[in-house]
């Protein structure tokens, strides 16, 4: 998480409990005694981006809160001696090699040995005045120092345990174990592959992961620290998790760390003990490593949103390190995987997709870097397109469509800004999102020859045949058991998908409803037949359809590409001023003007809005003229310190409301004045008096009167306020009270009430009627091609007039639907089209906040009992695991009897899949088909297993540590039902011993239901046998070994 956890989880988000069963072999063979259940209780991790969905942390906010170290301490890099916006060199570096150009603004030359996270570093401390002479230094191992624990919030010892490599330093804090010292530390060493194994370098030219990181994400931040390590911290959270704090490294941003900054000043990486006590695994804290550093390099960059910086921690995390992809069974369960399909695409809450955007952006980024599409630089650059000018962040499509936009082009040569489309369903978001997801399915086509040869349907090689979505979770026509489909529809939200799947049927022809929503594109796969037609992929539209010859596999995939979807019109934004009499009491009259949302609520995020008067006519010779009203606040608390915004101003609070005029002078110029009333707005203990959002919206104030507004709260009374008028004597002048609110933090808003304007004993204007004053809502879009005042990076798309992003996902929940209907020819008595077919097993389902996982090791096999739904074949299998693992170079699915001794199916040996290099695939798919399978009577129970195949140590593992295999865990009715399919347990099957008569090894079991009611997540794909067989195989079952043949080494 980029950013501090809170104490206490959100009520949306809540607490993620999950348990770990572990069978532990005892010392006297079989399977012993011991199940050791492990329990993590995650607290939902919240973070600090510029626009972020859910509660900030009260201790973290943004940039705003640093305080500038002395001008004279550094010397901010200047933007260009050229005009930036006339240098298409720089602009096109700003945007497409971000690090190259931070580089050349900061004048940091490599220096020969330097790492590459640290490029630049010796020449900035040496050669420039950018640190001031000054650069951080540390105590020798076994030295100490003061640190705040923002997962407690307490400053305490820490010890410095280890220097990995010259480049980490692993600090544990005041009463950390050695569990947690050891892990950290081999941790630390393989992230920098201080080991020298090849498993750990990810690609050609980078020697670990650290290195490769930093090579396609950019260096660290250095340039903010003036220091070369990274900082490390175990530390007590309560509660498991992990997370950085770009506020660590930027608290002077612009200038850098000096000799009186604290030490969390720094490149500064915090763990949670508790985690590691619950997964003491080195190669998954090293994962969290590269994860959580990724988010220090895109914080050196600026600021994104959420779901795009998160997406690019996880691609990082997985594909772009040589790993493989985060597992949709990852962390928090779900109960239908089409429900997190259809989700929007930027959704990031257990409601709305279990929070499953880490994996889905991950491999969206993933798709992207193929080198045909964008290529894994343009898609670095793509997620770590950022900006440190507030109103200039990017959201959603304002990066994509623009990235998107030179999809398989390559880097243009000059910079030309795009104007986002939001009337048709054709942009380059749109056309990616839709490819992305026949890509996607693509992979659930067995045969490799018969998937469609486009590159942009295609997933990156490391993962074609490992695909991260269950295909069997798909809505699912079997040829045989009809010959058409009716207007068949699913409710999409935006960026979502829905994909249905027609099995084998014999000419298919696919229409859409004249009626579909044109908002919904579709387009048809059909794999390839051997000998026969290739792969192809048609769009249709509503009204259109298409016929497929010969028997296919098809795939009907649909993406909701609303071109509204993500942002919002004039009418999309409801007004934030309402007449209500609600907290209208003494002296307030009947009912008041209130800027809030609802009663006892806090106000929206990120709200520009006015509530003005009609025209009011000053007269010239106006005696005294004087606003007068009664106003009542409940803003975000104030927040008064040294921050200083604007022209030397320092900071009171973070929102407010300022009085305005807008009058128009003789040149039709519209002119708009803050004004002060008498008593002013209020001031901080220090005289601090500028409010963060009004500095944002007005980065080039000259006066700090410009900053100023109410803000805090007026302790529940309503006061009388006065406002002098005279200025504006003999003009037509509309007043409006402008409300403000930034990314987090809320009181109930803001009341107003018995406005009078009065030219001495003349009343020239009062609010009499709800009619008076007209609420406006305000757009603070970015232009396009703007460029940002401290970094120089330019705005790449903007939004047309009156048009904002939605950020807060007001249509998060709004969807769409377009009907499909499908017909085919029977098929003959015995042709692919007329054979049965069936899925058997459980996918995976947990409750969102409770799931459950088991580990595997050597000799034991997890099995499930199945029975054949029709005499018939298994034509393939596929195994969901989870990615963590030590030990374990093979995974293994064996056959078995369902009767004790449990013996392989005679004829049968393990089918094994490869699990290589520190971390599981995540699934393992086995193609079987006749050959590899026998052939079971109807009603005839087998039982499928699956355990670790092959081992091979590594010298990180840790020697006193079985080698295990994570599986996730789906809950099963039957689990405990010996003769139900379902039915679970564990088999210990130790190698045979050398000598001994074949198929002697003994098999035991821990009876049924080893894991309370869940199993394994095994999917079968059943296929119907047509020819005549007698069912022998299995009554003359060998007893069998298990599967571990061999374990390889160094």
């Amino acid at each position: 998480a980029r950013g501090r956890p809170l104490a206490e989880a959100p009520a949306n988000q809540g607490v993620l409990r999950v348990q770990t069963y572990d069978w532990r072999p005892g010392s006297v063979g079989g399977l012993g005694a011991e199940l050791v259940v492990a329990e993590e209780t995650a607290t939902e991790a919240m973070w600090v981006t510029s626009h972020s969905y859910e509660a900030e942390p009260p201790m973290q906010r943004r940039a705003l809160s640093s305080r500038p170290a002395p001008a004279a301490a550094f010397s901010a890099p200047a933007p260009s001696k050229r005009r930036l916006e006339d240098d298409q060199a720089m602009l096109l570096k700003a945007i497409w090699d971000r690090p190259r150009y931070r580089s050349e603004r900061f004048d940091l030359l490599p220096t020969e040995g330097e790492h590459s996270c640290f490029v630049g570093y010796q020449h900035m401390v040496t050669a420039t005045d950018r640190c001031g002479g000054w650069a951080r230094e540390y105590p020798p191992v076994g030295g100490s120092l003061v640190f705040l624990n923002t997962g407690i919030y307490r400053r305490s010892q820490f010890t410095l345990k280890a220097v990995v490599a010259g480049l980490i330093n692993v600090w544990l804090e005041e009463g950390s174990t050695a569990l947690h010292e050891d892990v950290s530390i081999k941790a630390a060493k393989i992230y920098t592959n201080q080991y020298d194994v090849e498993e750990l370098r990810p690609a050609p030219g980078s020697e670990s992961w650290m290195d490769h990181e930093c090579k396609m994400m950019g260096p660290m931040p250095f340039m903010y620290t003036c220091s070369n390590r990274i900082n490390i911290l175990v530390q007590e959270c309560q509660r498991e998790n992990a997370w950085v704090v770009p506020h660590d490294f930027l608290q002077n941003y612009p200038g850098p760390a000096t000799n009186e900054s604290v030490p969390n000043h720094d490149i500064v990486f915090y763990m949670c003990q508790e985690y590691l006590d619950r997964n003491p695994n080195p190669y998954w804290a090293a994962s969290i490593f590269a994860h959580e550093l990724a988010h220090v390099i895109q914080g050196g960059f600026g600021y994104s949103f959420n779901t795009m910086s998160e997406g690019g921690a996880t691609w990082l995390e997985g594909p772009l390190l040589n790993l493989p992809p985060r597992p949709m069974v990852f962390a928090w369960g779900f109960r239908d995987w089409n429900r997190i399909l259809a989700a929007h695409i930027y959704a990031n809450t257990k409601e709305l997709n279990s929070r499953k955007f880490y994996q889905i952006h991950g491999m969206f980024l993933a798709y992207l870097s193929q080198p045909q599409l964008l290529g894994p630089h343009a898609a670095s650059a793509l997620q770590g397109y950022e900006t440190f000018d507030r109103a200039h962040v990017p959201f959603g499509r304002s990066s994509f469509d623009y990235f998107l936009k030179h999809l398989g082009a390559g880097e243009p040569p000059t910079f030309e800004p795009v104007h986002l489309d939001v009337h048709g369903p054709h942009f380059p978001f749109a056309d990616a999102l839709l490819n992305y997801r026949v890509a996607m399915v693509s992979q659930c086509i067995l045969e490799p020859a018969l998937r469609p040869s486009a590159p942009e349907y295609q997933m990156p090689g490391s993962v074609q045949e490992r695909p991260y979505w269950d295909c069997s979770s798909f809505p699912t026509y079997w040829s045989e058991s009809g010959t058409a489909v009716e207007r068949a529809s699913t409710d999409i939200h935006y960026g979502g998908a829905a994909v249905s799947r027609l099995m084998l049927p014999l000419n298919p022809t696919v229409s859409i409803a004249a009626d579909a929503d044109p908002r919904v594109r579709t387009k048809v796969l059909a794999a390839g037949v051997v000998g026969g037609p290739a792969a192809e992929v048609r769009e249709l539209a509503p009204g259109e359809s298409a016929t497929f010859e010969g028997t296919r596999e098809v795939y009907v995939v649909q993406v909701n590409v609303d071109p509204s979807g993500e942002v919002l019109a004039p009418e999309d934004m409801p007004p934030l001023w309402k007449w209500t009499k609600y907290g209208c009491e003494d002296p307030c009259e009947g009912k008041a003007w209130w800027a809030g949302s609802r009663k006892g609520r806090g106000y929206r995020p990120d709200q520009r809005s006015g509530l003005r008067t009609p025209p009011i006519e000053l007269p010239e010779a106006a005696d005294n003229l004087e606003l007068s009203f009664y106003a009542k606040w409940d803003m975000e608390g104030e927040d008064a310190d040294s921050t200083i915004l604007g022209p030397g101003c320092f900071k009171r609070g973070w929102d407010g409301v300022q009085v305005r005029a807008h009058f128009t002078d003789a040149e039709g110029k519209e002119t708009v004045t803050v004004l002060t009333p008498d008593e002013g707005y209020g001031e901080g203990p220090n005289k601090e008096s500028a409010i963060a959002v009004f500095a944002e919206l007005n980065p080039n104030a000259a006066d700090c009167a410009l900053l100023e507004g109410y803000t805090g709260s007026s302790s529940g009374k309503w006061r009388l306020q006065h406002v002098p008028l005279q200025q504006f004597a003999g003009k037509t002048i509309s007043l409006e009270w402008f409300f403000a609110s930034d990314v987090s933090g809320a009181g109930e808003g803001f009341w107003l009430d018995r406005i009078v304007v009065m030219s001495g004993s003349d009343r020239i204007f009062s609010d009499g009627a709800s009619n008076d004053l007209t609420p406006v809502t305000l757009v603070d879009s970015p232009t396009a091609g703007a460029v940002g005042s401290t970094d120089g990076v330019p705005v790449v798309a903007a939004m047309p007039p009156s048009y904002a992003a939605d950020i807060s996902l007001r249509k998060a929940k709004q969807s769409l639907a377009a009907p499909w209907s499908a017909s085919w020819t029977p098929g003959s008595a015995g042709s692919d089209a007329a054979v049965r077919r069936s899925y058997l097993g459980w996918s995976y389902q947990a409750p969102d906040d409770d799931t459950k996982t088991a580990r595997l090791h050597p000799d034991q096999e997890a099995c499930v009992r199945h029975a054949a739904p029709f005499r018939g074949h298994l034509r393939s299998a596929t195994l969901f695991s989870l990615v963590d693992k030590i030990g374990v170079s093979a995974v293994g699915l064996a056959i078995r009897a369902a009767a004790a001794p449990h013996g392989l199916v005679e004829g049968q040996t393990p089918h094994v899949s490869a699990s290589s290099g520190v971390q599981d695939p995540g699934m393992h798919r086995f193609v079987l088909g006749t050959a590899k399978s026998p052939v079971f009577a109807e009603g005839e129970a087998f039982l499928l297993c699956v355990g670790v195949a092959e081992v091979r140590p590594l010298p990180a593992d840790d020697p006193n540590s079985l080698p295990f295999l994570h599986l996730p865990l789906t809950n099963v009715s039957t689990a405990a039902d010996p003769a139900a399919s379902g039915a679970t347990m564990l088999l210990f099957t130790p190698a045979a011993t050398p000598g001994a008569e074949a198929g002697a090894s003994p098999v035991q079991t821990t009876g049924p239901d080893p894991w309370a009611g869940h199993t394994f997540v095994l999917r079968v794909e059943f296929v119907e046998e047509s020819v005549d067989f007698t069912p022998s195989t299995l009554a003359a079952a060998a007893l069998g070994g298990g599967f571990l043949a061999k374990s390889g080494g160094d």
